[in-house]
């Protein structure tokens, strides 16, 4: 169960799947998402489950269904924002009331309830599916955060506002209420995990995103990579950089951008920045990077998926990431998945694989200052090493993934049911 509506991004561009609705207005959701991929590697290797994605949508009038190619049930529930006390303050988050029903008829079936993204605290959705359902115990629930968590009571010293103070210390108490009905937590970064231990002390189990890595392959020859840059309008002879994502502000897109506007004396390398956004935030980067690309030194791409985006990679000779926080990138993983170098800030699963593995580089999060010169060292010196393929794939190759949470599964089935 996704955590909110599949508009957050790209209000204004349709889907993969999307309705037309009465009044004009459509609705839809992305089918390549996460929860969906770990759904259709699960089901090719297991005939035990079903697999369904129900995701809360502000534009949705009723239930919406489409079953995918890949088995997948994908459900959109009517949804709406509602008021919550957190602590001190009065919120808003998302809520389903179909949702919650959808649920009580089900909770006499042996269904498994995998909650994405979030501890709970903060949507009403999450809290109030805990306070019904982690009483009674019928089924199993499970969180799967995202490798960014970070415990309440661990901002504290970060703080200087006793309102706001007061507020996480009653939050992080509330946390560990709540979670105490969870029966797994899987974090992805070895960061998130020790936060999770600060309000967890139940079952917590290290994963990682996947990536299709019979997909996301080496370029085949350097007339392949010639030609893609050709058709993109790249020059052959510079070094290229790609950065990729959605543009919200802790990927630091637009100080990427800056860094390599301030980058005069070079004329050797070309950046792509490929992702969507909101209007506002993708002009303001088109307006950075117009210096850029009036030089032709960088390009502002627009979203795109599957090969297309496997041609960007390509095209590419290694790939940068300069967010302030990360799970496990997918991005990343698909920049390596092509045999792309990585450079990145020390955030996420995957920095702390190339740590282990002594392979990429690495720059300050906040010391952009710092990124210029590492990136002049770089053009100087030589790409760094990109990771194994086979280490890659052996780590997040979907099949690999797949194979860990359904060993979970079958535990968490066979306590709660009967044995398999």
């Amino acid at each position: 169960m996704p955590h909110g509506p599949a508009y957050d991004f790209s209000p204004d561009e349709k889907p993969d799947v999307w309705w037309d609705k009465s009044d004009g207005s459509w609705l839809g959701f992305w089918t390549r998402e996460w929860p969906d991929l770990l759904g259709e590697a699960v089901l090719k290797q297991t005939d035990q489950y079903d697999w369904e994605v129900w995701q809360p949508d502000y534009r949705a009038d009723k239930i919406y269904s489409k079953v995918l190619k890949t088995g997948v049930t994908h459900r959109l529930f009517p949804a709406r924002d509602k008021s919550f006390r957190s602590a001190v303050w009065t919120r808003n988050g998302i809520f389903s009331e179909a949702i919650i029903e959808q649920l009580i008829t089900l909770q006499n079936h042996p269904i498994i309830l995998e909650l994405n993204g979030t501890y709970g605290i903060h949507l009403p959705l999450y809290s109030e599916i805990i306070r019904i359902f982690g009483l009674t115990k019928k089924f199993p629930i499970l969180f799967l955060g995202h490798g960014m968590f970070k415990a309440p009571i661990s901002e504290i010293l970060e703080l200087h506002r006793p309102l706001t103070y007061l507020n996480l210390v009653i939050e992080h108490f509330r946390m560990k209420k709540f979670l105490r009905y969870i029966d797994v937590i899987f974090e992805q970064a070895e960061s998130a995990l020790r936060e999770v231990r600060r309000v967890y002390s139940g079952r917590i189990e290290k994963f990682t995103m996947g990536c299709d890595f019979d997909f996301w392959i080496p370029v085949s020859s350097a007339e392949q990579k010639e030609l893609i840059r050709t058709e993109l309008n790249i020059p052959q002879e510079k070094t290229v950089f790609l950065a990729s994502g959605n543009f919200i502000s802790r990927k630091q897109f637009g100080k990427l951008i800056e860094v390599f506007n301030g980058i005069k004396k070079r004329d050797d390398f070309f950046l792509i920045i490929a992702g969507h956004g909101s209007e506002t935030y993708t002009k303001m980067l088109m307006s950075l990077a117009a210096p850029l690309i009036k030089q032709k030194k960088a390009m502002l791409h627009p979203y795109v998926r599957g090969e297309r985006l496997r041609g960007l990679y390509w095209a590419s000779d290694l790939y940068i990431s300069v967010a302030t926080d990360e799970g496990g990138p997918v991005t990343v993983m698909e920049a390596m998945g092509c045999g792309l170098p990585v450079i990145s800030t020390p955030v996420g699963e995957t920095a702390e694989r190339m740590k282990k593995y002594s392979v990429g580089a690495f720059i300050s999060i906040k010391k952009c200052n710092e990124w210029a010169a590492a990136i002049d060292s770089l053009l100087n010196k030589g790409l760094p090493k990109s990771l194994d393929i086979q280490i890659a794939r052996d780590a997040y190759h979907w099949e690999n993934v797949a194979k860990r949470f359904i060993n979970i599964y079958h535990d968490l089935y066979k306590s709660y049911f009967f044995n398999l």
